[in-house]
């Protein structure tokens, strides 16, 4: 059997890690894995694997008819085109369980900050050595899936599995983040709608069809400079509910940018709504945007 290892669609820095190391830790324990993406690498991923020497996966357009293994979603909507007819062999994600299969399958599913952070311990629980160049590109996801581990999401799993990993990937933890971070928060050369469509996941929430986009970035003056054609397009789709978390890592906080109801921004973060408004101690998606909003359309 030959496996096809991928993250969700818009990959961030967790996806496209995890594909490669569960890839390799597979291929140790004597399957045959290949690695994808479901789409193109973005920089702060890249820059990652070009500081560990690691090529970037192959870019999948189809899984009709292959066996494949789901990591860091398990959302119908954030996979790979054709999965009804793929056969799904196995999920490791850190997110709540979505789907579901007709057979039963092998599912990890663990409440920490990161999916690297539960391939990490698979290596350890399957006596498999991690390589310098995985064990680097496992720390490059934890840190950025945990920010540093500001995000409420961060466990004291993830922590230690940085502390071990940074050992074998020999870089100064904080430094290097900071590095990473500022190579991937650079905007400049996207246009509007790249950049809400840069990390953007679709839920369903009572009925109603709600898009999260969130990016992370050093220089927030020149996002919210464009606040009115970042509004202009987000109104044009035709979401119900769609928000855009641009989300400062030094001040620990997110500025939205909404297509919704004042009161539902409100209500979901107790803030006094209007664009552009800055919700702190808002960083993660997973914790804090999704069941949030969740709960405040649940109410409207």
């Amino acid at each position: 059997m030959s496996l096809l290892v991928f993250g969700h669609k818009n990959p961030d820095t967790d996806s496209i890690c995890s594909s490669i190391a569960l890839s390799h830790l597979k291929n140790q324990l004597g399957f045959e894995a290949k690695p994808y993406a479901l789409g193109e690498v973005r920089k702060e991923a890249q820059f990652a694997l070009n500081y560990f020497k690691v090529d970037a996966p192959e870019l999948l357009t189809d899984a009709k008819n292959k066996d494949v293994v789901l990591v860091d979603h398990n959302e119908l909507a954030q996979t790979a085109d054709g999965i009804e007819e793929a056969n799904i062999v196995e999920i490791v994600d850190h997110h709540k369980v979505e789907i579901s299969t007709e057979v039963p399958i092998s599912i990890r599913v663990m409440p920490v900050g990161c999916t690297c952070t539960i391939i990490y311990q698979m290596y350890k629980e399957n006596n498999v050595e991690v390589p310098y160049e995985i064990a680097g590109l496992l720390l490059s996801a934890i840190l950025s899936d945990t920010l540093l581990f500001k995000s409420p999401t961060t466990t004291e799993m993830d922590k230690l599995a940085c502390e071990e990993l940074s050992k074998i990937a020999n870089v100064d933890i904080e430094s290097y983040a900071m590095e990473m971070f500022k190579a991937g928060t650079s905007l400049d050369e996207f246009s509007i709608e790249e950049i809400v469509n840069m990390d953007f996941k679709e839920f369903d929430m009572s009925g109603k069809r709600v898009g999260i986009g969130q990016v992370f970035t050093l220089d927030i003056d020149s996002i919210l400079a464009k606040k009115d054609d970042f509004l202009a397009h987000i109104n044009s789709t035709d979401y119900d509910v769609l928000v855009l978390a641009i989300t400062d890592i030094i001040k620990e906080g997110s500025y939205l940018i909404y297509k919704a109801g004042d009161k539902v921004i409100s209500d979901a973060f107790s803030v006094d709504a209007s664009q552009g408004v800055f919700a702190e101690g808002v960083v993660s998606r997973k914790k804090q945007l999704v069941p949030n909003l969740t709960t405040a359309i649940k109410n409207i």
